[in-house]
């Protein structure tokens, strides 16, 4: 029975509408690999060339699309650099959050944060280094649209802190100066371990394991 409106049958309708739904979905999808594919390509090449030498159009080339195409995307290399290390403060503080909720006491907690961490800066030292050693000043943009949700890395440190305050474990002392001092030792590993060729991973956790049981050891009360 065709619709007494527009002539046209409600089930061809409903067709219609099922199709242009599924090609949005589609589109969608296709625009969300693209973007993936960019910022994956985007972290490989600034690995191998550096900011300095890194390029749009190396990534265009990577990922076998115009420059033109990552402009739709990106305003320039900066903000595709910075969408490339709020990719990596998310899965950071993830990372970091569930190692805290794996341990029950506070001091476990703080020493699998510790471990967190610095497995998070060895195995992604491309992020890392936007994170925390050449593009420092990420840390104080707004985060962009999408962004929002991502784990407070360095909270989920200090509100740890003053679990173990609480609890009498460590020595009274202000949380963020023991949360500032944790950092650094886990910063200064990985760190290290990224700018020379002297730590592979599995000295670095070692030096890292080694330092954390030193520094635990000297702040328990």
């Amino acid at each position: 029975m065709l619709s007494t409106v527009t002539g046209v049958r409600p089930e061809a309708t409903t067709r219609e509408e099922r199709i242009r739904q599924r090609s949005a979905e589609r589109r969608s999808v296709q625009r969300a690999e693209r973007r993936r594919s960019i910022l994956d390509a985007a972290a490989t090449l600034f690995l191998e060339h550096g900011y300095e030498r890194f390029s749009l159009r190396q990534v265009a080339e990577e990922i076998g699309y115009s420059p033109t195409t990552i402009y739709l995307y990106f305003s320039d290399k900066d903000d595709l650099l910075f969408h490339v290390a709020m990719d990596g403060f998310g899965r950071f503080g993830e990372e970091l959050q569930e190692a805290c909720d794996g341990a029950s006491e506070p001091l476990e907690k703080l020493a699998a944060i510790g471990e967190a961490y610095v497995e998070f800066g060895l195995t992604n030292p491309v992020h890392y280094r936007l994170m925390f050693m050449q593009r420092g000043e990420f840390l104080e943009r707004e985060p962009p649209e999408g962004y929002e949700s991502v784990i407070d890395s360095f909270g989920i440190l200090t509100r740890t802190v003053e679990e173990c305050l609480e609890a009498g474990v460590i020595e009274d002392g202000d949380t963020l100066a023991y949360a500032a001092m944790i950092w650094a030792a886990v910063h200064g590993v990985v760190a290290l371990a990224i700018a020379t060729p002297y730590l592979e991973y599995e000295r670095a956790l070692a030096v890292h394991r080694l330092t954390a049981r030193s520094l635990i050891h000297g702040i328990r009360s």
